[in-house]
């Protein structure tokens, strides 16, 4: 137990306490208070799912030009032209190069959507969220910018991690995104899974 007076921990069998002498049994008890959990400080004003969701529309849309730039220089547009013909016209595999053969279209097609929907939106989204303006072009315009949990700019492998959770934010029929608007500092579960905040330019 704890003496009323003193505070320190004394012996329950004794009527005195063994460091201030005080009648233990003639004191009133005190009321253990219990600190409450802090969660730690505000380091700003949480950007919301609509301002967000604008600024992706515009890098998405800056994301397929550069998309339609890259492709086109590595000449890579065979890969997208196979892609089409076999989801869109279910065209046989085999007729679709002068070769005949799967490995002669499927090279092409894996190089060009994986150029397309994997390396340069990762290194877009990772590239400018890890810069100086911690934002894309889109977050620049609706002014709000990617930062770590205490509000420092974040690292690229950070970035990295926040960018390829998006996949899964994705797959769970977007929930993962969906959670910005009802998670208290607007959080999706990308940006947990990255352990960054989106916040709004002072």
């Amino acid at each position: 137990m704890f003496c009323p007076k003193c505070g320190k921990e004394t012996d329950a069998s004794g009527k005195f306490c063994q460091w201030c002498g005080s009648d233990n049994a003639s004191l009133p008890a005190k009321p253990v208070i219990v600190p409450e959990e802090i969660e730690g400080p505000e380091i700003g004003v949480y950007a919301g799912l609509g301002r967000r969701f604008i600024a992706f529309i515009v890098d998405i849309i800056l994301i397929l030009l550069i998309g339609i730039v890259t492709i086109t220089f590595f000449s890579l547009t065979n890969g997208i032209k196979y892609a089409y013909y076999l989801s869109a016209q279910n065209a046989p595999i085999s007729q679709l190069t002068e070769a005949g053969t799967a490995d002669a279209a499927l090279a092409p097609i894996v190089a060009a959507l994986g150029m397309l929907i994997i390396v340069i939106p990762w290194v877009y989204f990772a590239g400018f969220e890890s810069s100086r303006s911690q934002a894309t072009p889109g977050k620049v315009l609706m002014r709000i910018m990617v930062t770590d949990m205490e509000g420092n700019k974040p690292t690229f492998a950070r970035v990295t991690l926040r960018h390829f959770g998006k996949f899964i934010s994705a797959l769970i029929i977007f929930i993962g995104f969906l959670m910005i608007g009802f998670t208290k500092k607007r959080q999706g579960l990308h940006d947990k899974i990255g352990r960054c905040l989106v916040l709004l330019e002072d």
